[in-house]
């Protein structure tokens, strides 16, 4: 129960993440440099929480991992953050780009995608079981992603899915939820390999795992951001120095624009991912996504509060499917017993009110389709980014 709770307070924060970092990413500043950013502001709450962690008698630990892969403990943990920081890095650089090219009613739900995505890694390389309730769960969140580009159906029925590969912030957002699927699946295998231990031994493996991570994903967004915004035409031309074109720009700029929604961005992003990794050591990692990714509904409420989103009717009729996937996904997730607490019987009864009533919305709003646009991002373009010549 305690890994549940944490998980429920874990995707509240997710999805105030998320927002911090629209507010940011809308001023058009490159992805890599507000990612570094985050990451260290991120690094900095570990640290300081980490001081407080010292004077409760809590040091950082490492569990016992390596044995399997027949190498020393602290070169299997720098190999895999080096590879984490590959996956997770691509997955919140593209995360990021798609927040500046879409609506976040539209990225947010797509990210309900990584339960299904753990289905099968989850089976084959950690071992746990499945049930057939949690393939209905699946079939309601790929139904409730259809459901999102609805008006789409009008040129035939395959267009919804084709709209989804088309959508360059739905695409991103399927490659996000591929990749974090990867990354979570690393964590909850580095993480169990240290076997049972006190909740304080758990909460420093977690602040271990994440300053770790910060450090990994700092270093690479350094580079990346060098590689972005440098100088290298001049430098080609030998009219400047390395040192010049990888530095020669302002790395500070977002701090004089918004630095306060950058620092939430980072604080939630700390937050979040101390949560997870406490609650990888309590639950199986399909749950854990799930629940974090119950968020989706919250996120469109945010996006249609917050950056004035109009026209999510469809997203939210969306998301209350896919929402409702995630929820007979947890129910009928079966512990390492192999017992489930519910069965395929609860599964069908949700799954068939859901669907009753996402198609009496449907019916209802049929004639409400307009297209939503916030003040920024018109019709998935991002115009500020067209002319600084963007990715």
């Amino acid at each position: 129960m305690f890994g549940l709770i944490i998980c429920c307070v874990g995707a509240v924060f997710n999805v105030l993440t998320d927002a911090s970092r629209k507010k940011v990413l809308d001023r058009s500043h490159d992805a890599a440099l507000i990612s570094l950013w985050c990451k260290v502001v991120a690094f900095t709450c570990y640290v300081l929480a980490l001081g407080g962690l010292f004077v409760l008698g809590i040091k950082p630990s490492l569990p016992a991992i390596g044995g399997s892969l027949h190498l020393p403990p602290m070169v299997a943990f720098m190999l895999y953050l080096v590879l984490n920081a590959v996956l997770e890095g691509t997955a919140i650089l593209l995360n990021f780009r798609a927040l500046q090219v879409a609506p976040l009613s539209l990225c947010a739900p797509f990210l309900a995608l990584t339960p299904v995505f753990l289905l099968p890694v989850g089976k084959i390389f950690l071992h746990e079981p499945i049930s057939t309730g949690m393939v209905v769960g699946v079939l309601l969140i790929v139904i409730g992603s259809f459901a999102i580009n609805r008006q789409f159906f009008a040129k035939g029925w395959l267009e919804p899915a084709k709209a989804i590969i088309r959508e360059r912030g739905s695409r991103y957002m399927l490659i996000v939820a591929l990749l974090l699927t990867c990354t979570a699946a690393l964590d909850k295998w580095f993480l169990k390999t240290g076997g049972t231990a006190e909740l304080s031994e758990r909460i420093a493996r977690a602040f271990t795992l994440s300053i770790g991570k910060g450090v990994m994903l700092s270093i690479f967004f350094v580079g990346l951001t060098m590689v972005r915004l440098g100088d290298w035409k001049s430098f080609r031309a030998k009219s400047i120095g390395f040192a010049q074109a990888a530095t020669g720009f302002s790395w500070n700029k977002v701090w004089h624009d918004i630095p306060t929604w950058l620092v939430l961005a980072g604080v939630f992003e700390a937050t979040v991912m101390v949560l997870q990794l406490t609650a990888l050591q309590f639950a199986p990692a399909a749950v854990v996504i799930s629940i974090k990714r119950s968020g989706i509904l919250l996120a469109c409420l945010v996006g249609w509060f917050l950056f004035k989103e109009r026209g999510i009717t469809d997203r939210v009729i969306g998301s209350f499917v896919m929402l409702a996937g995630v929820l007979v996904f947890f129910l009928t997730k079966p512990d390492q017993q192999g017992q489930s607490q519910f069965g395929l019987d609860v599964a069908l009864g949700i799954a068939a009110v859901a669907l009753v009533g996402m198609t009496s919305a449907l019916y209802l709003t049929r004639n409400w389709r307009k297209p939503a646009v916030s003040p920024i991002v018109v019709s998935g373009i991002n115009p500020i980014s067209i002319i600084k010549g963007g990715p």
